[in-house]
């Protein structure tokens, strides 16, 4: 099954990159894999995707600086006195084993005289932003991030939709529902490449789609694909028994737009 993240590699991180139609160049890949990402997070953990220097940089760092400018790091003593409006008490747990383990030069230090617990178990419940990112790229043990590609692009899909108005719409992985006046259509997000000359490679897709729509109380089915190429437009698909599913395309093209931000 596909991965998508980053791994400790020698001195740095080795990136693995989702990549699609006209998605080629790395900073490129890096916009879209945080707008895959972003589907992922409320609104203050949220990586700016407006700003197409950020993604020179690779994903670690990217993820380091995003959570460090929620702290002080730039300087140990503020300006003003800064009132304490809430204490984040399992939370700062988190952020010292995270720190600790983390090679950056600010973290380490500001957390020398802190001892790594092997012990230490992530919490259920964090609601500081810097923990949502935290929580993504470090496991209570050392600091990657590796997820699986259908999952991630299946969250984004269902994110993506979800705003829509007059309709019920549910993630239920791997599948997403949607229900409106009384139908119900499922969607299928796969990670996979689609040639409309040569669907067989995609047969056991089908297969299983009509087979779905045959034995379960659903009126549609969507295969959604990425984009590519020569994948551009929806394929109807018909059995013998005259039944039909769509394979629909889906596009990350706008991640490609400079001066507007990426919304999706």
């Amino acid at each position: 099954m596909r991965k998508i993240g980053f791994s400790p590699y020698r001195d740095g991180s080795k990136e693995i990159l989702p990549k699609t139609y006209m998605i080629n160049q790395r900073h490129i890949q890096r916009k879209m894999f945080f707008t895959l990402i972003n589907s992922y997070l409320g609104e203050d953990a949220k990586i700016p995707l407006q700003n197409r220097h950020l993604f020179k940089k690779d994903l670690f760092s990217i993820f380091i600086d995003k959570i460090q400018s929620y702290f002080q790091f730039y300087k140990f003593r503020p300006e003003k006195p800064q009132k304490i409006v809430r204490i984040y008490t399992h939370e700062s747990l988190l952020f010292h084993q995270f720190f600790k383990q983390c090679k950056d030069a600010k973290a380490r230090y500001i957390t020398k005289n802190y001892l790594f617990n092997s012990n230490f178990e992530k919490l259920l419940g964090y609601s500081h932003p810097a923990a949502e990112l935290i929580q993504l790229i470090f496991n209570g043990k050392e600091v990657k991030m590796m997820l699986e590609l259908n999952k991630v692009f299946t969250h984004t899909v269902y994110e993506r939709i979800k705003r829509e108005a007059n309709k019920k719409i549910t993630l239920d992985m791997p599948y997403i529902h949607i229900n409106q006046d009384g139908i119900t259509t499922r969607l299928h997000p796969r990670w996979k490449h689609v040639n409309p000359k040569n669907l067989q490679r995609r047969e056991n897709d089908i297969e299983d789609g009509f087979l779905q729509l045959e034995g379960e109380e659903i009126d549609q089915y969507y295969l959604v694909y990425p984009k590519t190429d020569t994948f551009k437009r929806h394929i109807k698909v018909e059995n013998e028994s005259l039944q039909h599913l769509k394979m629909i395309p889906y596009s990350f093209t706008f991640c490609n737009r400079s001066k507007k931000q990426c919304k999706k």
